[in-house]
Formats: C-alpha cells, structure tokens, sequence
C-alpha cells in the first residue's frame, strides 16, 4: 500500500510525523525575535549612517544562492529516481521530525549509557541545538528589526530591506541545515520501538 493510498502512514510513521514540540519550539522563537527586533527598531538612530563600500557581499551571496540551489536541485533530483520505498521522508523536514526529536532525547539522556564518547557526543549535539535555535529568533528580529535604515545599509545583502533579508535568510537557512545535518550524524539511532514502526510502515506500502 503506497503512501498516497493511506495519508495514514504519514501521520502514523515517526520518520514522517513532524515533532509537535519542536514546531513549538521553533514557533516562540521565531516570535520572540520578532518582539527582539521591533524593541531594536524602536530604539533605533535618527542618524542614519553612511554606506560604506564594499560593504555589501551581494556577489559572494549569488554564488552562495546558486551552489545551494544546485545542491537543492541535486538531492531532489536523486530521490526522484529511487522508488517510494528506498526515498525515505524528505530531508528537509527531517530536523523537525518526531524521530529526531526521540533521537536527541536519547542522546542527551546517555541512552547508550554514560562513557565518555556518550558525554562528547551529547555536548556536541547541545551545540548544535543551539545553533538551531538561535536560526528562528535570529530569523525573527532581522523581519523588525531590519526596518532600520542603518541595519541594513551596510549589511551583506543591503542596503536594502529585500536585499539584507534574502542575504541574512540564505546565510540562516544554509547554517540551520549543515547543523542538522551534523547533528543526524551524531545522535544516537532511533528507539527500537520507532525503528520497528518504521518498517512496519514501509511493509505496507509495499
């Protein structure tokens, strides 16, 4: 049964469920630095500082735009040519994933048990959520607070508002994905009980 014939399997299967908590997360974050951003905005200069040259990295982010858009392109084309069954769940809705999130909580719990490579590896994964993060709020005071002439003038993408954003979020966007990706390397395997679910899932759509 394929997945188009049960939406079921989507809502059912940890590897497709999205992590209600993490979404959450992600959400207050993002509003939080929206109110961030609009407290800068409100405290901002009458002054309106100068452009300075060279300041604006607007060249080095095309290219930037242009690999992450060729890799894009890249993955995509890759997983539509694997079947339904050897695809697996999108990998960029994968940080946001229930398996991930279980994953990581076994991860900073020492499921596999407390040595000393647990202890790096679960360091090393708060880091990385930390990075994760920062990605929303950050994302959320550049909306406001990017409002101001002089946040933007001399920012990579400036000095207009458009311009920073689209600068500002591919430079986000990029960082918030490598850290995922680390971070899927590095946490501990999903709980048997998911991994058995997992595969009873892709039995059924056989």
């Amino acid at each position: 049964m394929s997945v188009l014939e049960n939406p079921g399997v989507l809502l059912e299967n940890p590897r497709y469920r999205l992590s209600g908590v993490t979404a959450t997360v992600f959400a207050v974050l993002l509003i939080a630095g929206v109110a961030e951003g609009a407290a800068e905005y409100a405290r901002r200069s009458a002054k309106i500082e100068q452009h300075v040259a060279d300041m604006n990295a607007i060249t080095v982010h095309v290219l930037i735009a242009v690999a992450a858009a060729a890799a894009v392109i890249s993955i995509q084309v890759r997983r539509s040519r694997r079947s339904a069954r050897q695809r697996g769940p999108s990998p960029w809705a994968a940080p946001f994933s229930a398996t991930a999130a279980s994953r990581l909580r076994r991860t900073i719990r020492f499921a596999g048990g407390l040595s000393l490579p647990n202890l790096a590896r679960a360091v090393a994964a708060v880091l990385l959520v930390l990075v994760l993060l920062f990605t929303p709020f950050r994302t959320g005071m550049q909306i406001t607070g990017g409002l101001d002439p002089n946040a933007t003038i001399n920012a990579w993408g400036g000095p207009t508002y458009l311009g920073a954003m689209l600068a500002h979020y591919l430079d986000g966007t990029l960082g918030f994905y490598a850290a995922a990706f680390l971070l899927s390397r590095l946490l501990l395997p999903a709980a048997a009980a998911d991994r058995s679910a997992s595969h009873g899932h892709r039995q059924q759509k056989a």
